[in-house]
C-alpha cells in the first residue's frame, strides 16, 4: 500500500482491529510498569508481557501504550513461555527512528514507523538490549569489521590442484579460503565448490577452475549488522575483509554470532 502511495492514516481509520477483555487485559499489564529511557535523543519505551497461544491485535496494544505514555517509540515484547517464542512489536513517531530497519535487522520487517519481528530461544532482556544498541548505533559506530576480522588470512593461490586444497581444508578444519594473485582476492574456494568435481582426474586440476570468481567482500569500516545482511542474503559463512583493493583479514559466521551473543545479559 505505501509503494502505492496509501495514507496510513486513512488506513487505521477504516480497518476494525481486534480489541476485546484479553487486549485490554494486556495494555493495563503494560502500564503497570512503565519505564521510559533515553536512546540516542529519542525517548523510548520497552514492555515485556509474558502470553499463552496466539493473541490477535497486539499491534493495536502497542500502538494504544504509545499514545498514553507518551514517547517516541515504544517496544512490546510478548513472550510465550512454552513455544519459547518473542513477539517483537514497535511503533515510531519519528521518522528518524526507523522501526522497520530495526525490526529487519532482528529478522522481522515493517517500515519507518511500525514493524515487528519472531524471535526464537531468547532471552526478552537480551531483545531489549539488543534493540537498544541499535537505535543507540553503538554496532555500526563502536564496532567495526576491523574488529572482529582474522588475519593474516591463509589464502589459496589460484593454480593450487583441488586435492591439495582439500587435504588443506580437511588438515586446518575450515570450510573455505580465499583465492588470491599477489594480495588482490581472485575468488573463494569452499567445501560446496567441490560439489562441481564430477570426475576424480578434475581433483587435479587447479582451483581456479572450481572457485567462486563472483567474491562478495566487505570493507573494515562496515558495521557487523552490514556483515550479517551480506551473509544471509548470499548464503555465505564468511566475508573476506578489502581495503584498497587487498584482502586484509576475513569474518566468518561465528565471528558475527559470538559478536552477538556477547551482548546477551549474564
Amino acid at each position: 500500500m505505501l509503494e502505492q502511495n496509501a495514507d496510513l492514516n486513512i488506513i487505521k481509520n477504516l480497518l476494525r482491529p481486534a480489541y476485546g477483555p484479553k487486549q485490554k487485559e494486556i495494555l493495563f499489564e503494560m502500564l503497570k510498569n512503565v519505564r521510559r529511557q533515553k536512546l540516542n535523543g529519542h525517548v523510548v519505551s520497552f514492555s515485556k508481557v509474558d502470553i499463552e497461544g496466539h493473541v490477535p491485535g497486539l499491534a493495536v496494544v502497542v500502538e494504544m501504550y504509545q499514545d498514553i505514555v507518551n514517547v517516541d517509540a515504544a517496544v512490546g515484547i510478548f513472550r510465550e513461555r512454552k513455544k519459547e517464542k518473542c513477539l517483537v512489536i514497535g511503533r515510531s513517531a519519528v521518522d528518524v527512528l526507523d522501526i522497520g530497519n530495526i525490526m529487519r535487522t532482528l529478522g522481522g520487517g515493517g517500515h519507518t514507523n511500525a514493524g515487528s519481528a519472531m524471535l526464537k530461544s531468547i532471552n526478552p532482556d537480551a531483545v531489549v538490549e539488543w534493540i537498544s544498541d541499535l537505535i543507540k548505533g553503538s554496532q555500526q559506530a563502536s564496532v567495526q569489521i576491523s574488529d572482529l576480522m582474522s588475519y593474516p588470512v591463509f589464502t589459496i593461490a589460484p593454480r593450487t590442484p583441488m586435492k591439495e586444497v582439500a587435504l588443506v581444508l580437511r588438515e586446518k578444519g575450515c570450510s573455505g579460503f580465499p583465492v588470491t594473485e599477489e594480495e588482490r582476492i581472485v575468488g573463494i574456494i569452499s567445501r560446496r565448490d567441490f560439489k562441481r568435481v564430477r570426475k576424480s582426474p578434475q581433483m587435479k586440476s587447479p582451483v581456479k577452475a572450481f572457485m567462486t570468481r563472483k567474491v562478495v567482500q566487505i570493507s573494515p569500516g562496515s558495521g557487523v549488522t552490514q556483515a550479517v545482511r551480506l551473509m544471509v542474503k548470499h548464503d555465505i559463512g564468511r566475508l573476506p575483509v578489502v581495503d584498497n583493493g587487498k584482502l586484509i583479514g576475513l569474518i566468518t559466521r561465528s565471528d558475527t554470532m559470538r559478536y552477538y551473543y556477547d551482548l546477551l545479559p549474564n
